[in-house]
């Protein structure tokens, strides 16, 4: 490649370019080998409902490329469409014949998609992902047996000693390990304070009031925004703000609040075409506001701060509060997630943002474990919470083994120093759990779920541990090919040392 020196930048048309000498070597084009795109289609193609396609559906390809591309960067809808339009190794990985400079999609896809596929199929995603990552370490095990000149069997089997497979007394086959934890993905909301949650339906409430008058060609509108406005601009203008003026301006703000959801009503009321102005999601968020507002009244009445069902965002208020037994954050604000880790795949088990208790859904995951890898696990690795004594009869029913402190707070057996050195060994094998939360969350950003609808959420926290498990697959892979021919390096050069 010759590099010149221009006095000014050159014009588009006499820049050139080729695709001929593209590097096969290239992350996405190893990935776009490596994954197993015919099962992919199946699973998607079964969530597909055909009779609602009118224009035909997008390959699976090319809406699991998407998926991809967007939370392996954590980019926006639309900087994802525009990434994948420049760049030619991307497209590959679309399965595309030739590069194109046209986007695949518009951006509002994305909302169809999130819609379309739930956290079963991508849980089937990650199988198919296991599956194919099993037959290529078994195909590079095989590789290297060849390469040896005994011939004794490798070990095809990664997992340590608590792996180790058997066949219980009910003649049901054991192996593997369970690691299972619970974790609450953050959703992209404010704070909630209550003068914040309050001025916020109050402008919406008026930009509603606004509109429908425009329609109906109303003019001199009496607002009382500003008044409201001014009452929160005082308060949040306050380094220290006392308890006597949040609940006087909280008061004031409420009272404004009804005046104009009351002037709503008389509007639906006298004009009854005026309701059917507002869009879908306009008319779900005036609801929406209807109940906050009966909630804020009520818990200003009664001097509390909680209430059943407390709505914390009028645009999502589909999520929950959940009591964390954490120093720096007890309450987050998010589904919580079940997850469950098998060497470096991870699954999500349940998803809901009821605030039950992890060891509730117990039994769904060793069920759930079976019918995926055709086998019950050897061992369990959990948390103390998981071990109750309520479920310590599942355990024994199954035949598995549970490695976890004891439940007494006295022991009066001594343990030995072999039974010590064990959980220790466990307690670090169990980590693989929380660095799936720390590597999702800080990476994949799942703890940033920006989907607005409860029916997208899913969709969005499945795909960020997905990527997360196929990328470290596509890693783990490409070192089992370098130590593969590093040793055959090395045993090449001893050969030619031993006859020289």
């Amino acid at each position: 490649m010759k590099y010149t020196s221009h006095l000014k930048q050159l014009s588009l048309d006499t820049f050139c370019s080729s695709f001929d000498d593209l590097d096969k070597n290239n992350r996405w084009v190893k990935l776009g080998d490596l994954l197993p795109w015919t099962e992919l289609e199946k699973v998607y193609n079964s969530c597909v409902d055909e009779a609602q396609s009118a224009a035909g559906n997008k390959l699976a390809c090319i809406i699991i490329g998407v998926c991809i591309i967007k939370h392996k960067f954590s980019r926006s809808d639309k900087e994802t469409v525009s990434m994948i339009q420049k760049n030619p190794y991307i497209q590959y990985l679309h399965c595309l014949s030739n590069f194109t400079d046209k986007s695949l999609f518009d951006q509002s896809l994305f909302t169809t998609i999130r819609k379309r596929i739930a956290i079963e199929e991508i849980n089937r995603f990650t199988t198919e992902l296991f599956n194919k990552g099993l037959a290529s370490k078994e195909a590079c095990q095989i590789e290297k047996q060849k390469c040896k000149d005994d011939n004794e069997e490798l070990p095809i089997t990664c997992t340590g000693d608590n792996g180790v497979g058997f066949m219980d007394s009910q003649k049901r086959t054991h192996k593997g390990v369970l690691k299972i934890n619970a974790t609450c993905d953050d959703a992209e909301v404010r704070y909630p304070v209550a003068v914040d949650i309050i001025h916020n339906g109050y402008k919406i409430a008026d930009r509603y009031i606004r509109k429908i008058y425009k329609w109906l060609h109303i003019k001199n509108i009496r607002s009382f925004y500003c008044d409201a406005c001014s009452f929160y601009i005082e308060l949040i203008k306050r380094k220290k703000k006392e308890t006597i003026l949040i609940r006087s301006t909280t008061s004031a703000m409420l009272n404004h609040m009804k005046k104009v959801l009351r002037k709503l009503v008389e509007l639906f009321v006298e004009f009854r075409s005026s309701q059917d102005i507002l869009q879908p999601h306009e008319q779900c968020i005036l609801r929406t506001t209807f109940g906050m507002c009966s909630q804020q009244s009520e818990m200003f009445e009664e001097k509390k701060h909680q209430c059943k069902d407390r709505i914390l965002c009028i645009f999502q208020p589909h999520v929950p509060s959940i009591v964390r037994s954490k120093s720096e954050t007890p309450t987050e604000f998010g589904e919580k997630a079940g997850v469950v880790a098998n060497e470096e795949y991870t699954f999500i088990e349940h998803y809901s943002g009821n605030t039950c208790n992890e060891n509730s859904k117990f039994l769904l995951q060793i069920q759930s474990f079976k019918e995926r890898f055709g086998h019950v696990p050897a061992t369990i690795l959990a948390d103390k919470i998981y071990i109750s004594k309520a479920y310590k009869t599942i355990l024994k029913e199954y035949e598995i083994k549970a490695y976890c402190k004891p439940l007494d707070r006295l022991t009066k057996k001594i343990k030995s120093s072999e039974y010590i050195e064990k959980i220790g060994e466990v307690v670090e094998e169990r980590n693989e759990v929380e660095c799936s939360f720390g590597l999702g969350k800080r990476i994949y950003r799942a703890s940033n779920i920006r989907a607005k609808f409860p029916e997208t959420v899913g969709c969005w926290t499945g795909m960020c541990y997905f990527v997360k498990s196929m990328m470290k697959v596509l890693r783990g892979l490409r070192l089992a090919i370098f130590e593969f021919w590093l040793n055959l390096w090395i045993d090449t050069i001893a050969n030619i040392g031993l006859q020289l």
